[in-house]
């Protein structure tokens, strides 16, 4: 099942300029396919909004709480607030629509 992950932080806490955060971003990012995977997840996508702070992370996993337990794992919540939505495709969407 897929899930879009919304992460936001403060400005303080943005990659771009807490270098404790950036480092963590970089241990993260090289991790994370291994860690997804140990909670039966894999990444599809992720997208960021430098000036909102916001990241978008596109997963698919078994369920919400494998999705939020690789997210503490990866370290994101240490400076992230998460929210987690189940989504599905726009074909898939439309397809369900009543003729």
């Amino acid at each position: 099942m897929l899930y879009m992950m919304s992460l936001s932080h403060s400005p303080d806490k943005c990659p771009g300029v807490a270098i404790e955060i950036r480092d963590r971003v970089v241990r993260m990012n090289a991790t994370m396919t291994e860690v997804l995977q140990s909670h039966g997840c894999t990444f599809q996508g992720g997208w960021v909004s430098k000036g909102a702070h916001l990241t978008f992370m596109l997963i698919d996993g078994p369920n919400a709480h494998a999705i939020d337990d690789a997210a503490v794992d990866l370290g994101l919540a240490v400076w992230n607030t998460s929210t987690i939505y189940p989504v599905i495709t726009m074909d898939e969407a439309v397809g369900g629509l009543p003729s």
